[in-house]
C-alpha cells in the first residue's frame, strides 16, 4: 500500500482532529477529556486550530501521509497520520512570547475539557520551553498522530524526515514533548532525551502514569549554516 506525504489543506482538518482523538484516547487525550471527545470540544479544537493556522501559515506546518490504496469513501479520507509543526526561524524576545502566549487564550479553553489538568499541563509544557529553548530559533513537533489501524508502517517515520529536511536547512534545532509510545521512535530518529516533563497524570480521572520525555534534534551541520543557533540551545 502506496503511503505518499501531502500537505495538509483545511479540507484535512476535521480528519486531522479525529484522528488525534483515535491516536490519544487511550492515553493523554482520555485524561484531558474525561467525558469523552465531545462535540463541542472538536468543534473548538477544529476552529481554533484553522483560526491560528490561517493567521500565520508559515508558522503552523500541517502535513499528512494518506494511503493511495484505501477506498475512496474511507472516513479519515485516506489519510493515515498527520503532523503539525511550529516554526520559529528567528529569536524572540520574552515579551514576543508573552503575546504569544495571550493570543492563543483568546479562545478559551475547549468545553468539557479538565481545567485543571491542561492548566497544569500547560504550565509544566511551557517552563520546559523555557530552560531549554526560550526565545532561541527552534522548531517544534507540536503534534504527531497515526491512526491505529496503520501503526508500524513508518508513517511517523515519513513526517520526521520531512521535518529534519526542513530543519537542516535552516539549521534550527526540533524540540518536541515525548508520550512513552513516541519516545522509541524519536530516539530512533536521532533525538536527545534532555530532561522529564515534571507533571503527575494520575491526579485526575482517569489517570495513568504517562512520563513525557523533553527531546532534541540538533540539525545536521550543512555547509553555509550557522551553527550559532545549535550551540545556544540548552541541553541539561
Amino acid at each position: 500500500m502506496p503511503l505518499i506525504l501531502e500537505p495538509m489543506q483545511e479540507s484535512d482538518m476535521e480528519a486531522s482532529v479525529d484522528i488525534m482523538w483515535e491516536a490519544f484516547r487511550d492515553s493523554i487525550m482520555g485524561i484531558m477529556y474525561p467525558q469523552g471527545f465531545t462535540k463541542a470540544a472538536r468543534e473548538h479544537t477544529l476552529q481554533t486550530s484553522l483560526k491560528a493556522w490561517r493567521k500565520d501559515p508559515e508558522k503552523y506546518r500541517k502535513n499528512k501521509v494518506i494511503d493511495t490504496d484505501l477506498p475512496d469513501d474511507d472516513r479519515y479520507n485516506k489519510i493515515v497520520g498527520t503532523a503539525w509543526w511550529k516554526f520559529y526561524p528567528k529569536p524572540r524576545t520574552d515579551a514576543e512570547i508573552e503575546k504569544e502566549d495571550e493570543e492563543s487564550k483568546q479562545d478559551g479553553l475547549p468545553p468539557d475539557i479538565d481545567v485543571s489538568m491542561i492548566e497544569g499541563f500547560g504550565a509544566a509544557l511551557q517552563h520546559a520551553k523555557k530552560v531549554h529553548v526560550a526565545g532561541k530559533p527552534h522548531i517544534v513537533l507540536h503534534i504527531l498522530t497515526t491512526h491505529p489501524n496503520h501503526h508500524r508502517r513508518g508513517v511517523g517515520a515519513m513526517h520526521l524526515e520531512w521535518g529534519f529536511e526542513q530543519a537542516n536547512k535552516l539549521g534550527l534545532p526540533v524540540w518536541l514533548e515525548a508520550s512513552p509510545i513516541g519516545r522509541p521512535l524519536y530516539a530512533r530518529m536521532g533525538f536527545d532525551t534532555v530532561g522529564w516533563l515534571p507533571f503527575d497524570f494520575t491526579r485526575f480521572k482517569n489517570g495513568k502514569d504517562l512520563p513525557h520525555a523533553l527531546m532534541l534534534r540538533q540539525p545536521e551541520r550543512t555547509k553555509g549554516v550557522n551553527s550559532s543557533v545549535e550551540d545556544s540551545i540548552t541541553v541539561a
